[in-house]
């Protein structure tokens, strides 16, 4: 299997790193061996260079992530990690970059003796923290470094551009297909790295005081910098040992990925005594068969799984909208939403939650107060989902359809001190008295952010005949003196910041209230927390090896009001900053039209929809082909229909189970697992499942 760098990454917070005025958010990628001894395996630390980032060591992540605990960092204002400016008190000079270093490492956990393996600029960080903590790194690769970062001319050139020239050249070449100059650094951290400390080094001294053992090596012609600062790096360590990798140039590591890990294979073989080594790799490799083993005869469905979908999964250690922020900036002009033909990118969208998020507070909304959303899937039920978890508030989901009387006896039962709702249920909310003990409702059209021709259809057609359109009114003039005030949502949002609030949330606080209704038929509420949800998003992003980050787009038909449709759909779209295309009605012909214009690549949906669309006339000619996954959930479906869907669609249904308390998905069929009819799937990873004999107790069987 090839190893994706997205499947272990995360964010972490580095609490006395601060990046304007709040702690600042670093993307790490951390792997191992396995859950059980990745914090025993010696660990190997990888320092990218200037403009690099974390993925630029995919190979060598790959190679040595089996016998070693792997981490690699997204350095300051690089890949996905925060780029504070000069203004909010950023440098980007060196003693900077390595507290920065020293506060991931911290926060990881990584053990006080590790191996340094660094590129480029890298390797000037890399010998500063040796200065400072020689006696934490146990082995040392410096590859493709300089003594002094004397760049040839071209690179010289490109630096004395104008800061605002950069950006703008940063911002337009992916128009022409240049999509890697999305995740280069922001022109401001290109100035000021290269001001402060790219011109001004020179390691001569620190290179000489290395007193570990040292690997350099280097390309066959560096194009970047002097022939002779490249060169001298081996010289001036003393002890180290050299390798030029031929056909290569600056980024060896990239280009002649397979030499450079024999190399430090052979390099860190060298470390240790051969037999020594031998007998411990035999031993890691027993250990970790006979753990697999054991897991596997407590869990005997593991052996069917996926060969592409691991054991166990590293659990989440941020909330969900740490998560959304982190997508944001890693797939910022990626569009997150659809809306009939209207597109926010992710980076929109991320700036209209701050908005509602301060129009919240702005309502007196406080933290751990609850917030009832009776919202249609639309914009402003993201928006204002995540808005909510930014002030520390709790979303109660509930369904859009519900009528007024229920939704009264929720907001009691649950303690809701405001309500989002839709306008076309404005009317009969008026005739209710606006609702007893509520602050504030506030009403959103679903004309908002529609597409230019949809909104006219809609203007024309649904807007008055449907109830849509909401009266004039000011502040709580309409809901009494005593009544909550009355808020149109635009409203709401003028009231906001495109800067995220103050609020530090844990990963054990409540995320959410999800109503389920069991077997009863009677809705019970269920709080579930950001490491409930974040965990099954994550669950299954590792079930669907084959998805493309930034680049799968989601049929959202399914309410995201519901525990399936919020994590099948919603979550599991921001760990793949994936495109949702919006369906607030379940009107099969424009399901149909949004296929034919935006063609999904993922379908989360029920057996009754599975049967409407394969019994639709003309249905193949709307582009089901697009659609590579579907995955159904809610009742068993027929041979028949899965296999005449799949001829239609030419893409892999799979059905699951979950429940809400589960937050839901709990079993599922592997996407390459041979066909077990009625079979409801395997336990999802980190899963565990029983067949309870519920006449006489314990297991089944």
């Amino acid at each position: 299997m090839r190893f994706d760098v997205d499947l272990h990454r995360s964010t972490i917070v580095l609490p006395n790193r601060l990046a304007g005025g709040r702690s600042m958010e670093m993307s790490v990628v951390d792997a191992g061996p396995d859950q059980g001894d990745k914090y025993a395996a010696p660990t190997m630390v990888f320092i990218h260079g200037f403009g690099g980032r974390a993925a630029y060591w995919e190979y060598q992540l790959e190679q040595f992530h089996e016998h070693y605990r792997v981490v690699a960092l997204d350095l300051r204002g690089h890949g996905y990690t925060d780029a504070p400016t000069e203004a909010e008190g950023a440098q980007y000079d060196v003693p900077e970059l390595v507290g920065d270093i020293e506060a991931a490492l911290e926060n990881l956990r990584v053990p006080e003796r590790f191996i340094l393996v660094c590129h480029s600029f890298g390797g000037a960080l890399a010998s500063y923290f040796v200065k400072q903590h020689p006696e934490r790194v146990s082995a040392l690769v410096i590859i493709a470094s300089a003594v002094r970062f004397q760049l040839r001319w071209a690179g010289r050139m490109l630096l004395r551009v104008p800061p605002g020239v950069l950006t703008w050249v940063r911002e337009v070449l992916p128009l022409f297909g240049f999509n890697a100059a999305r995740v280069y650094p922001p022109a401001h951290v290109v100035y000021l790295q290269n001001r402060n400390a790219l011109c001004s080094w020179d390691g001569s001294e620190l290179l000489r005081a290395i007193r570990v053992p040292t690997m350099v090596i280097l390309g066959q012609r560096d194009n970047l910098f002097s022939d002779a600062s490249y060169k001298e790096v081996a010289r001036l360590v003393p002890g180290a040992e050299q390798v030029v990798i031929p056909v290569s140039a600056h980024q060896v590591m990239v280009e002649r990925p397979d030499a450079v890990n024999r190399a430090i294979e052979r390099f860190l073989a060298g470390q240790r005594d051969p037999m020594a080594m031998l007998e411990e790799k035999a031993r890691q490799k027993a250990e970790r068969r006979a753990a697999r083993k054991a897991l596997e005869a407590e869990r005997p469905w593991l052996r069917f799984y996926d060969s592409r979908t691991p054991y166990w999964i590293r659990q989440p250690g941020v909330p969900l909208m740490r998560l959304l922020e982190a997508t944001a900036r890693r797939f910022a002009k990626t569009p997150a939403i659809d809306y009939f033909g209207k597109r926010l990118s992710w980076r929109e969208l991320d700036k209209l939650i701050n908005r509602c998020a301060h129009g919240l507070l702005g309502l007196g909304v406080k933290p751990g107060e609850r917030v009832m959303l009776a919202l249609p899937n639309t914009p402003y039920w993201i928006v204002t989902y995540f808005a909510l978890q930014k002030i520390g508030a709790v979303p109660v989901l509930s369904d859009a359809e519900a009528a007024v009387d229920t939704l009264m006896l929720r907001i009691k039962e649950t303690h809701c001190v405001a309500l989002i709702a839709a306008t076309r249920s404005y009317e009969a909310w008026r005739v209710a008295g606006f609702g007893a003990g509520l602050r504030a409702i506030v009403f959103a059209s679903q004309m908002d952010y529609l597409g230019w021709k949809e909104w006219l259809r809609f203007a024309a057609l649904r807007n008055v005949q449907q109830g849509h359109s909401l009266p004039w009114f000011r502040g709580a003039k309409d809901a009494g003196r005593d009544g909550p005030q009355l808020v149109h949502f635009k409203a709401l949002l003028g009231r906001g910041l495109s800067v995220p609030p103050m609020h530090v949330a844990e990963v054990g606080d409540v995320a959410a209230i999800v109503y389920t209704y069991g077997t009863s038929g009677t809705a019970l509420p269920v709080p579930l927390t950001h490491k409930n949800l974040a965990s099954n998003a994550l669950q299954l992003r590792h079930w669907l090896p084959e998805s493309r980050p930034g680049d799968e787009r989601f049929l959202a038909n399914q309410p995201f009001a519901s525990a399936y449709g919020l994590t099948g759909l919603l979550h599991l779209a921001v760990y793949l900053g994936a495109s949702l295309v919006l369906l607030p009605d379940n009107d099969v012909a424009q399901l149909l039209r949004s296929v034919r214009r935006t063609r999904p690549t993922y379908f989360p949906t029920t057996p009754r929809m599975v049967r409407h669309l394969t019994h639709t006339p003309g249905v193949r000619g709307f582009g089901l082909a697009s659609i590579r996954v579907c995955a159904v959930s809610g009742s068993p479906l027929p041979q028949e229909i899965r296999e005449e869907f799949e001829k239609i669609t030419r893409g892999r249904l799979i059905e699951a189970y979950g429940l809400t308390e589960a937050a839901p998905a709990a079993l599922a069929m592997p996407l390459a697992a041979r066909r077990q009819i009625g079979a409801v799937g395997l336990p999802l990873p980190d899963t565990e499942a029983r067949i309870v004999d519920l006449d006489h107790g314990g297991d089944a069987g």
